[in-house]
């Protein structure tokens, strides 16, 4: 009997310190953790930093760009030397064109000689002759701005013979923008029509060839 007390005794005592042994484990985990949590930074603070510092270096590049631009389309153009390119560029044996910048105006003037023939004038005339302006203004002024600082700007183009004004369109550079758009939706229109019409006539003549074969076959017969 007093046996049995004395197993059953060292029995619970063994239970006792495997308790002790696991809750001290335990505790040490949970107490590691803890350590763990404070010595690493926070996965969001982290993510933050790294996002921060990437943005700062973007922010540097996209300002240095920027601020590396001339201030004005005239500075750029007379940084370029375009002002002296296109002082007096001939354009056809009847025009010159002369190309210059006032801050953030460009200013075209198409000069027709005075004793070129009317089909030369007409060039410059009309709808058509509004649109070859309105497509020479917008081209040099989107081309030009984003090369620059300036936050607008504006075109003039004037084709005049001797003292009188033959035409004269003015646009603003969301103007211009909106042009050289729709002539780009305009030549993708013209590109897909004449795909369609090409494989009309592909086709059509497909069919002929074979309308001709079976005639030639039926002519055999």
């Amino acid at each position: 009997m007093e046996e049995n007390k004395e197993l059953k005794a060292s029995t619970e005592a063994k239970r006792q310190k495997k308790a002790e042994r696991r809750e001290a484990k335990a505790a040490r985990k949970e107490s590691n953790k803890v350590e763990d949590k404070k010595s690493r930074p926070n996965n969001l603070v982290l993510a933050i930093m790294i996002f921060g510092v990437l943005v700062l270096m973007f922010a540097f590049v996209l300002g240095y760009n920027y601020f590396s631009k001339p201030a004005t389309i005239e500075k750029y153009m007379k940084d370029n030397g375009i002002d002296q390119m296109y002082s007096e560029m001939p354009v056809s044996e009847y025009t010159t064109m002369k190309l210059a910048a006032d801050k953030n105006t460009v200013k075209i003037w198409l000069n027709i000689d005075e004793d070129a023939p009317a089909s030369e004038v007409e060039l410059y005339q009309g709808e058509e002759g509004t649109k070859t302006l309105k497509n020479m203004g917008a081209y040099f002024l989107t081309s030009m701005k984003p090369e620059t600082r300036a936050l607008s700007g504006t075109v003039k183009v004037k084709a005049k013979q001797g003292d009188e004004t033959v035409n004269y369109v003015e646009m603003s550079n969301s103007e211009a923008k909106k042009f050289m758009k729709e002539l780009e939706e305009e030549a993708e229109e013209d590109i897909d029509t004449d795909a369609d019409e090409a494989t009309e006539d592909a086709a059509q003549d497909a069919a002929d060839a074979a309308e001709d074969a079976a005639e030639d076959a039926a002519d055999g017969e």
